[in-house]
């Protein structure tokens, strides 16, 4: 696992690119209203916002982890069309709190894997590969991700940060 830190460089896309220098297009500006709105219609909007960011984002990271629509939206705690509608027309998306902590989760664990693994080849092979850690039980981290709710995405993120602190919690 730590080999992988002291390289700099990766294998997808130009030499220098870093995997979050590639989401970057993923995040688009919004306007301010010109005329006074009320707290409601402001975090509408605001909220309104950040699920379309969301919806740029997650499709990327799938992606780069080399996952299914259907494994990010179970991720996300969406089902498959809901998500794949989203990720088309991302000004659609609606998430729910929920939601919104999920995505805070899967951002988290994109940042440890990028700290740990900076090769996107070793972040997709650790996201597939069987796992032989307690928390994982030999299941792959992207099937404990799927299937284990909000618990067990709380627990992969506690443990890659763990791990990103030379594995002590």
């Amino acid at each position: 696992m730590r080999k992988d830190r002291n390289r700099r460089n990766n294998t997808v896309g130009d030499a220098t690119d870093t995997s979050l220098q590639r989401l970057q297009g993923s995040r688009h500006g919004y306007e301010r209203p010109f005329e006074p709105v009320s707290a409601e219609e402001w975090e509408a909007q605001r909220n309104a916002a950040i699920s379309a960011a969301v919806m740029r984002t997650m499709p990327n990271i799938a992606r780069e982890w080399g996952i299914s629509d259907a494994e990010m939206a179970d991720t996300l705690g969406l089902d498959a069309e809901t998500y794949r509608t989203w990720s088309n027309a991302p000004s659609q998306a609606v998430l729910e709190p929920e939601q919104y902590e999920r995505v805070s989760l899967i951002l988290g664990i994109y940042k440890a894997l990028v700290t740990l693994f900076p090769l996107t080849d070793r972040q997709r092979r650790w996201i597939h590969q069987p796992n032989k850690a307690a928390l994982f039980q030999g299941a792959s981290p992207i099937d404990c991700l799927r299937h284990g709710g909000l618990a067990k995405l709380q627990a992969v993120r506690q443990y890659l940060g763990a791990e990103c602190q030379g594995g002590f919690a």
